[in-house]
């Protein structure tokens, strides 16, 4: 059973998702608030395994968040909370230590579902998400062809510094608009093994970002 953290710009989303979370089986919550910096102790003293936040709070935004998570004594996963996948912070974010995204208009349709899939380290990835995932990687999508053929899934050979073949491939099919129920069924794989991929590659857009920096 995750334990679940809250930081939510709006007072009343956070109620509503509070009692959301309070009633939900398999999740447990450990604290929320509004305020980043009045978290943070909690966080500390809490340790809870997720943090899912708000692109934008009262006092931070995401890239501030993921930044403070990765200098807990344990860090949590941070799962981010945002109206639309489209948002030009959400990648960002993702880059800077973010886990996990959830497409979320308020009222917490999907949170439970998204919190159990991230702490089961799995995650889903938009076509946006795909598109600037390659770029960032500074490769080009596959042939569509190739990558549709079950075989491609296993391809361990390089396709950049970061990441293989089959991670390349599987952005492509992604950003081509594929959902991971269609990628699973030409790979003959099983969904969850997707998102466990899809998992993955954020956490290579943090080793690339932290290369960056140190550059």
């Amino acid at each position: 059973m995750p334990t679940v953290y809250l930081l939510r710009l709006s007072g009343s989303t956070l109620q509503r998702t509070r009692s959301l979370l309070l009633q939900a089986p398999g999740v447990e919550l450990a604290g929320s608030s509004p305020v980043l910096a009045d978290a943070l102790e909690e966080l500390v003293r809490l340790a809870p395994d997720i943090v899912a936040s708000d692109l934008r709070l009262a006092d931070s935004h995401a890239m501030r968040v993921a930044h403070e998570l990765g200098r807990l004594p344990v860090r949590p996963q941070l799962l981010l909370l945002t109206p639309t996948a489209d948002d030009l912070q959400l990648f960002a974010a993702l880059c800077a230590g973010a886990n996990a995204y959830h497409v979320d208009d308020g009222s917490g349709a999907g949170l439970v579902e998204a919190l159990a899939r991230l702490h089961d380290r799995r995650a889903r990835l938009s076509p946006q998400i795909a598109r600037q995932a390659l770029a960032a990687f500074g490769i080009e999508r596959s042939p569509l062809a190739v990558a549709r053929l079950a075989p491609a899934a296993q391809d361990a050979t390089p396709a950049g510094r970061q990441i293989d073949q089959a991670s390349r491939h599987l952005l492509t099919l992604l950003a081509q608009g594929l959902l991971m129920t269609e990628i699973a069924a030409l790979w003959k794989l099983d969904v969850a093994e997707i998102e466990r991929r899809a998992w993955r590659l954020v956490r290579l857009l943090h080793v690339r970002s932290r290369e960056l920096l140190i550059a």
